[in-house]
């Protein structure tokens, strides 16, 4: 009776019910996305800004000596970031899991940037808290719909599909194989980006420095009428082209070795090793045969057309009467009209 009260009176244990594992990869792909948000952050305007305004360096030495030390602490600190998530997602197993931190973090990131937009505007004849609660609200909507997203099994496959073809993996798919198809496939991307870029940057697309240096990329926090802001990117027209010409690189040897492709172009430098180059003489032989080809067909063709022109012309007055066009009278017609 005694062990029976026990049993009684003892806690009922109660098992927890396993997340699912869309629910997992909705989970991880939105932590991962604010640890890549906030370290963004960090090194594009939190360093930046707290060297300027907290520790003022640029007062003690000159500009350049500060932008060199700030250039220098910065790339330290992307580095840090990059091999904390490094330790922190490669003993991840979940399928999908990086491209839904990539997703992720995109969608929360436009999501504030469309509410802090579209506050501004609503509140920008206004000086109170109707700008902040539309910006509020606007992202509450926009974040809980990304959420939805996520947690939908066909954007999980999705996920899941990207993240095999390799996009947000180091390693390279048959990298022994079709290295000379696949080293000018990067060239070729390489080449247009940069170009892409080089016009951009001619262009201002990424806006000029004031007089002070400034071009820095300012969120301002509706119902403030602009007086505080978040700031995003500091020498937007130095930090965006040089992201970008990054962001080029890593897409360039990623496209080559997404495994669809790859094998795509591996099979391309099989077929073209099948090929029979012709020799140096022998292609500068048929060479000159096409060319002296090309100009006899060019004057058999002058010379009958002059020909067919002078007989059906009716120089010989034998009434053919085909070309009833004088071209010199037309050309002269011609003139007159553009005259007018």
């Amino acid at each position: 009776m005694a062990a029976m009260s026990v049993a009684e009176n003892a806690p009922a244990t109660v098992e927890r019910t396993p997340r699912s594992a869309q629910q997992q990869l909705a989970m991880g792909s939105f932590a991962g996305a604010l640890y890549v948000l906030i370290g963004a952050w960090l090194v594009l305007a939190g360093i930046p800004l707290f060297w300027d305004e907290v520790l003022r360096v640029q007062d003690n030495v000159n500009e350049f000596l500060s932008a060199t030390l700030l250039l220098m602490v910065c790339t330290v600190a992307a580095l840090a970031v990059a091999w904390g998530g490094y330790q922190l997602i490669r003993n991840q197993h979940t399928v999908g899991l990086r491209a839904g931190i990539f997703f992720a973090a995109v969608m929360i990131f436009v999501s504030l940037w469309i509410a802090e937009a579209i506050g501004n505007v609503a509140g920008a004849q206004d000086d109170s808290t109707v700008g902040m609660v539309i910006s509020g609200i606007i992202a509450l909507v926009l974040l809980a719909g990304t959420v939805f997203l996520f947690l939908q099994p066909a954007w999980g496959q999705l996920l899941e599909t990207v993240d095999e073809q390799g996009w947000f993996h180091g390693g390279a798919f048959k990298g022994n194989q079709g290295t000379r198809v696949r080293r000018g496939t990067v060239i070729g991307v390489l080449t247009l980006g940069i170009c892409g870029i080089i016009t951009l940057v001619m262009h201002r697309s990424f806006g000029a420095p004031a007089r002070d240096g400034s071009n820095d990329w300012i969120w301002l926090i509706p119902g403030t009428a602009g007086a505080y802001g978040l700031p995003i990117v500091f020498k937007v027209h130095l930090i965006l082209p040089a992201l970008m010409f990054i962001a080029l690189l890593y897409f360039a040897w990623r496209l080559v070795n997404v495994p669809v492709f790859a094998d795509f172009l591996i099979a391309t430098e099989a077929e073209m090793n099948k090929v029979s180059w012709t020799t140096r003489r022998r292609l500068i032989q048929d060479t000159i045969v096409v060319l002296v080809t090309v100009l006899l067909l060019t004057m058999f063709l002058f010379v009958v057309d002059i020909m067919w022109i002078w007989i059906l012309g009716d120089p010989l007055g034998i009434h053919v009467g085909v070309l009833q066009i004088d071209p010199r009278k037309q050309q002269q017609q011609q003139q007159e009209k553009n005259q007018w």
